[in-house]
């Protein structure tokens, strides 16, 4: 149970790994439409919480481009790591999120849930797999070390508005360190693409 909630947050991304792998995510020429996650409903909340992007920019000369992958626009490994560095203080902190999961109780007895301990080794564990994730989804050079999301949520009682709780927190990391709007647009679609998988109480 304690390795389970070691990976929470961090897992909110996992499915995105999946989903973006098959999409072309980073991969849009300049004449492309906006990246998105593949997933319209995911899209769809992400424009509504950071509203729509700058759209399409022409080179000069009108040829096409290689878009930079959304990992690059974030500034590569070091701007993933500041990223997540931000959040997870904002996400651990967070009363509405409840990352440890206090009070939760789970099965027909209705037992308890043990809570996760913010500990220096667990907060570190939190941090590496969250950078995996990001970079993995966001195109670049990662590979993701953690476990399958849809097991290590089951019975954590996840609700739509400490979800919610946890995209308004990284969207203020992102704003904090001046991330583009389009790039936050991008790395919340990220995160939506996971609610189906992390909500368990609607």
């Amino acid at each position: 149970m304690r390795r389970a909630m070691k990976v929470c947050v961090a897992c909110v991304v996992g499915a995105a790994v999946l989903t973006l792998a098959g999409c072309g995510w980073g991969n849009r020429t300049e004449g492309d439409e906006p990246a998105g996650s593949g997933n319209p409903e995911a899209d769809q909340r992400a424009e509504m919480a950071v509203g729509k992007g700058e759209g399409r920019k022409e080179t000069k000369d009108g040829e096409e481009k290689r878009q930079l992958t959304l990992y690059e626009r974030l500034g590569g490994e070091s701007g993933v790591r500041r990223l997540v560095d931000d959040m997870t203080e904002r996400v651990v902190n967070d009363p509405r999120v409840n990352f440890a999961r206090n009070d939760v109780r789970e099965g027909i007895l209705r037992r308890k849930r043990e809570p996760w301990e913010a500990s220096a080794g667990n907060i570190e564990n939190f941090k590496a797999r969250m950078v995996e994730f990001i970079s993995l989804a966001a195109g670049g050079p990662a590979q993701y070390q953690g476990r399958d999301m849809g097991p290590v949520h089951k019975g954590m009682k996840i609700s739509n508005s400490e979800f919610d709780a946890m995209i308004g927190d990284v969207k203020t990391s992102m704003e904090r360190l001046n991330i583009a709007r389009q790039e936050q647009k991008e790395v919340i679609a990220i995160f939506e693409t996971t609610r189906k998988e992390i909500v368990e109480e609607r």
